[in-house]
């Protein structure tokens, strides 16, 4: 008699938005750790704001997009991606990228191999269906497996460069993947729920802004920052803020889940005016980074995690009081950490811990609420 998959290894989404919000809280705490002077690892092998800005970015953020990957391919071509076993293998091979480091440099091969599998996996997919139009998601997890490798390499000094612009770039990347897919989704989701809405959609405008997200970010990228680059981020902020104004978000006040999507992608706008004031040096590069990488990144995975994990177990897409405290914690977050840059040196350390509290406890309730979700069979499995 076959046995049955366990219902946490049935979908990608289910282990994968688990290991990453646990891991975003417990690296963070490591981080606030680090910070004032205590450290649970072994800060010899990659310093400590390197490491803080990797496990974001790839312990946290690539690995969401790895679980929504390998559930949006499914539905996308109507194909089997990896279940039970293999799923549980892949699980164990992002658990070996994040723990083997701790131990010794050689395991950081694991964590390299991570997102060039997923990559491999659902790219075979997608091309098999011949829908080449989203052959960019496995194409940007490779170019970050890429970055991942040759960052590893630079941190560990194999080799004489810089860490600290790979890890922009990948922010980057993750900021594109961001555009692309919520550009795709939050109007149509918008849309969806508010009967009779009357939003501004421009397929030119929708093409310009994605094209501008992606000259600015090579620009800063390759580029030295100059009035050039101020000029096309501050043409990239005032088209991403046209379209978001187009999709209506006063309309979603009263549906958390919705505005949750409509505030993160405005941290967008944010982030790149910003980045628009760094290239003319009026500003770090910093509060732009963490603008993406907390407000933007940070939101929209809470958003898209609460939805996607309560739509794929057949439970009504209804935001409840934990999913209202997510909701506003990380937003806070993001805030208290711009309060933190602007106050006076002697508040930073105070406002930045308030912050990582806020981003630690958001997480951390959505494991409380959806962690026994994630184990459990489908709820519309369930009440038949």
């Amino acid at each position: 008699m076959r046995s049955r998959t366990p219902p946490i290894f049935s979908l990608g989404f289910r282990p994968f938005y688990l290991c990453a919000a646990l891991w975003s809280a417990l690296a963070l705490f490591e981080w606030l750790l680090e910070l004032n002077g205590y450290s649970l690892r072994r800060q010899q092998l990659i310093v400590g704001m390197q490491w803080h800005a990797h496990e974001m970015l790839f312990g946290f953020a690539a690995t969401v997009i790895a679980g929504f990957s390998l559930t949006a391919v499914r539905a996308w071509t109507g194909l089997e991606t990896p279940k039970g076993l293999s799923l549980a293998l892949l699980v164990l091979l992002w658990l070996s990228g994040r723990i083997g480091p701790f131990l010794n440099p050689f395991f950081a091969i694991f964590d390299i191999a991570f997102l060039p599998v997923i990559a491999i996996v659902i790219g075979r997919l997608i091309y098999r269906r011949r829908m080449l139009r989203n052959l960019f998601l496995p194409m940007i997890l490779l170019a970050l497996g890429f970055l991942n490798g040759i960052f590893y390499l630079a941190a560990l000094d194999y080799i004489a460069i810089d860490p600290n612009p790979l890890l922009f770039i990948a922010l980057y990347l993750i900021t594109m993947i961001e555009v692309m897919i919520g550009g795709r989704v939050i109007p149509s989701f918008t849309a969806n729920a508010i009967p009779g809405i009357q939003q501004f959609r421009h397929p030119t405008i929708a093409k310009a802004t994605l094209i501008f997200t992606a000259i600015s970010f090579l620009t800063l990228a390759f580029f030295t920052p100059n009035i050039i680059s101020a000029v096309l981020c501050f043409i990239t902020a005032t088209l991403h803020a046209i379209l978001l104004w187009g999709w209506r978000p006063l309309e979603t006040k009263n549906k958390p889940i919705l505005w949750i999507l409509h505030i993160s992608y405005a941290w967008l706008v944010f982030g790149f005016f910003l980045l628009g004031m760094y290239s003319l040096k009026l500003v770090s590069i910093y509060p732009a980074l963490h603008a993406f990488g907390i407000g933007a990144t940070g939101g929209l995975i809470i958003g898209m995690i609460t939805r996607t994990a309560l739509g794929h177990t057949g439970r009504p897409l209804v935001a409840g009081k934990i999913e209202h405290a997510c909701y506003l914690l990380v937003p806070c977050a993001a805030a208290f950490w711009l309060i933190a840059h602007l106050a006076p040196s002697n508040l930073f350390n105070s406002l930045l811990i308030i912050s990582g509290a806020c981003w630690c406890l958001a997480y951390f309730l959505y494991l409380y609420k959806y962690t026994p979700m994630m184990f459990s069979v489908d709820f519309i499995k369930a009440t038949k």
